[in-house]
Parts: structure tokens; sequence; C-alpha cells
């Protein structure tokens, strides 16, 4: 069994296994890119409709009949291996086992040719993506070029429409304002009259008063006290010269209470030039201080007319601008929403022509960075070679594992053959360990006929023996020409 076995061994064929060595080179960012171009790659590499032209043209199994078994047995002897680096699929490793060294690397050819199909479709995807972005970008110029214009023109519009409504603002606000204080003089005008009407009635009936009232000249103290006033004005009034004009009403008023005092001190010093009138009498001073502010009364009513006649010179009389106002407001709205409408389209152009030229500079990087190498995301950089040596079978493991197997199998046999004689006596010494006494003599071995027959077959049993061998090396040969080792080599490796 050991000798077939070993027989079995040198006549399994050889296996030759052909490599190619594939990495991936694009933007770490583009992870999720590159892990499923990774798995299309690896998934069309064992799909039947891959697999079955490169079997229909190099037949490497010669069952071109049975397709499908075909099919199968290269799945078997194809592997791919994928190295990762974190979540990044950084390498692929391409094998292809097979017992002819030079069909072996026609397939792996073959079957690397995946990943250059793949990557003139990424090429030429990358062209038409730069080509559509360019035309998309020189569509966006022009879109951008007339939205400037739109826009100047309803910036134009929109400036004229703000310059009138300020204008018209501005008139309405003057002529409000000047409405206003026309009104309010009026009213100044109106109460100062009124005012001055009471104040002289006030100094007829106080002029009464005072021509019935006594008085005594010496013995009053009004003439210093009129002394001192009229320093006080002097004072004010030197005072008023270096920050008012002569027609202030500041001015003018000091000044008429100045003449007031002047003549009271006239009178004073005359003795007065009305008997009946006394005017050192405290009701000839109330008197006096009457008449004072209805002097003052009038000044300001004096003043209230000569602004009252300004403004109302100055008011403008263009009667249509209310009605132009209430116009404006309403154009002027409506550019103003056109240019928001229109500065919104101007932004959201903008910005998609923005991500056109990122998405523009990431292609150009993109092709920049595989400058000097293949195009695309798989850079072959180890080609299938002809192999030298057989990567299998493993002579010295399948030797050793039918050594072991034929030894345990000789032990079993052993110990099937020699269990049954232990329970049963052989020879002397059997007999002296179960009797326990001396054997004295031997008695003559005698052969019976069945034995005599048993000796007369054993020739034969030789015959025999030597006629299976002979039938067992003629099945290692018809195995041999059936490719049976060749079947049972494909499936231990």
């Amino acid at each position: 069994m050991l000798i077939s076995t070993f027989f079995v061994i040198d006549r399994l064929p050889n296996v030759y296994e052909s490599r190619a060595t594939v990495v991936t080179s694009i933007a770490t960012s583009d992870r999720q890119v590159v892990n499923a171009r990774v798995a299309a790659a690896t998934e069309r590499l064992t799909s039947r409709a891959f697999l079955e032209p490169v079997i229909n043209k190099y037949d490497p199994y010669n069952n071109s009949g049975n397709l499908d078994a075909a099919i199968a047995e290269m799945r078997q002897d194809l592997k791919v291996d994928t190295i990762y680096r974190s979540d990044y699929p950084e390498r692929l490793t391409i094998a292809y086992r097979h017992r002819d060294p030079v069909m072996a690397r026609n397939v792996a050819t073959e079957l690397v040719t995946v990943f250059g199909k793949m990557n003139e479709a990424v090429e030429k995807q990358s062209a038409d993506t730069a080509a559509g972005l360019a035309a998309e970008i020189v569509a966006t110029e022009n879109q951008l070029r007339q939205m400037g214009k739109l826009r100047a023109a309803t910036a134009a519009r929109q400036g004229a429409a703000g310059r009138v409504a300020g204008q018209m603002s501005a008139e309405r606000a003057q002529r409000i304002a000047t409405a206003s204080s026309i009104e309010t003089l009026t009213d100044k005008q109106f109460a100062l009259e009124q005012q001055i009407g009471e104040q002289k009635r006030q100094i007829e009936e106080q002029q009464k008063i005072a021509k019935l009232a006594p008085s005594d000249a010496k013995a009053s103290g009004s003439y210093g006290v009129l002394l001192v006033r009229k320093a006080e004005i002097e004072a004010q009034l030197k005072d008023y010269g270096t920050q008012y004009t002569d027609k202030n009403p500041k001015i003018v008023q000091a000044k008429n209470q100045l003449s007031e005092i002047n003549h009271q001190i006239a009178q004073l010093n005359a003795g007065g030039d009305d008997s009946s009138a006394p005017v050192s009498s405290a009701e000839a001073r109330e008197l006096r201080s009457m008449q004072r502010e209805l002097a003052r009364m009038q000044t300001e009513l004096t003043i209230t007319q000569r602004e009252l006649q300004r403004k109302q010179a100055a008011a403008p009389n263009n009667t249509a601008l209310p009605a132009i106002a209430a116009v404006a407001p309403i154009s002027s709205d409506t550019v103003s929403g056109a240019a928001v409408e229109t500065q919104t389209d101007y932004e959201t152009l903008r910005k998609r022509y923005d991500s056109l030229l990122t998405r523009q500079d990431q292609l150009q990087r993109a092709q920049v960075a595989t400058a000097g190498l293949d195009p695309g995301i798989f850079q072959l950089v180890d080609m299938p070679a002809e192999p030298r040596m057989p990567v299998g079978p493993n002579r010295f493991k399948y030797r050793m594992f039918s050594i072991a197997l034929a030894l345990g199998i000789a032990l079993l046999v052993a110990l099937a053959l020699e269990i049954p004689k232990l329970y049963s006596i052989t020879d002397d010494r059997d007999v002296e360990y179960y009797l326990g006494v001396p054997v004295i003599a031997f008695i003559p071995e005698a052969v019976t006929p069945t034995e005599g027959r048993s000796r007369r077959l054993l020739p034969r049993r030789a015959i025999g023996a030597v006629v299976i061998g002979l039938l067992v090396s003629a099945a290692f040969l018809v195995m041999t020409y059936l490719q049976v080792f060749t079947q049972i080599a494909s499936l231990l490796h």
C-alpha cells in the first residue's frame, strides 16, 4: 500500500502558479469609490460572462463540451487576495494555477485585463466628465455675463427710482416741515394778538387806577431802583452786543426797556408832566411794568409776523407733488423686488459656477497625481510571468502522510492478527503459564488433510498476489491516462 501510494504521489502532475499584483492609486478622500471599484473588479473576475470567453480562447481544461465544469474548475484555480490598510484596499494579488506554466501565464494575463478595461472606462468617464464640466462652465459664464448686465440695468433703475423717491421724500418732508412751521407761527401770532389786546385793556384800567392814587416823589425810592435797573440793562446791552445783531429780539426788547426807564427817570427829574398821574406810586409802577410787557409782546408779534411772511414766501407751490409721491413708492418697491430676485439668481448661479470650478480642479489634480503611471484607479505593478518552479503538489507532505497512514494501517492489522492469540495456547510457554507445570516432552506436528491442501495452494496464492500487483499497476496506468491524478491534484491544491 505504501509503495502504491508513493507511486500515485510521483505520478501527480506539477502545478504552476502565475501571479500579478495590482495597486490602487487615488485620493484617500474617495475611499468609497475605490471600494466600489475593487468589489466590482473582483466580482467580474469570477463572473461567467468574463470567464467564458477566456475558456473558449485557451481551453485550459480540455473539456470544451462541458463549459460549466470548466468555469467551476477555473474559479477553483483562480485566487484573488485583497490587502487592506484600515478600510482602504491598497493592493490586489491575482493568482492562477495550472499544470502548464505557459497556460498559467496566458490565462493570468487575460484575467488582469479586467483592470485595464476598468481603467479605460474610468478614463473615458473622466474625459466625458471633464468635457461636460467645461461645456457647463462656459454656459454658466455666459449666464453670469447676462446676469451681470441685468444686474447693472436693475441697479441703474433702482438708483434712479431711489433718487426720485429721495427727492420727492425730501420735498414732501420740506413741505410738511414748512406747513408745520407756518401753522405754529400762525397760532403764535393769534395768541400774541389776543395777549396784546388783553394787555391794552388791563393798561387802560391801570391808568385809571394810577390817576386816582396819591404820589410823593420825594418820599419814594423808585428813583434809585430805576437807576439800578438802568445800569443792569446797559450792562445787558453791552453783553448782547458781542453776541447778537441789532435786530435780535433780545436787543430790541432791552433797548425798549432802557428807553422806558430813561423816560421814567426824566419824569422823576422834572417832577412829572401830568400832575394828575403820579409816577412814584405803586400803581404807576405797575402801569409802567404792564406797558413794558405790552411793548415786549408787540415786538415779539412783529418778529413772528416777519418770520411767518418768510416761511410763506419760501413754501413750494407744486400742487402735483402729493400725487407723484403717492405713485413713486409703488414703482420703487417693484424695482427693489426685481433687484432682490436678480441678486438671488446671481448668487445661486455664482455658487454653481464655483462648484463647477472646484470639480474641474479636482479632476486636473487627479490627472497630475497619476502622471507617469497608468491612467485610472488600478496600477499593474507586477505583470504575470511564466513560472519556473511548480508550487504544488507538496510531495514531501503527501509522502509523510502516506507513511503515517501505512504505519497506522499496519499497526491495526498486526493488532487484529495478534489479539486473538492472546486467548489461545500456541506454544510451550503458554502451557507453562496456564498449567503452572514444566513441559518435559514435545509431540511431533502432524499435518491434517486440510492443512496439506493449504500448503499446496500456497504457490497459487503467490501467483495471485503477483497478478493482483500487475492489475494494480495497470489500473494506475489507466487512471493516469484518464487524468484521474490530475483531478485529484486539482482538488488537493
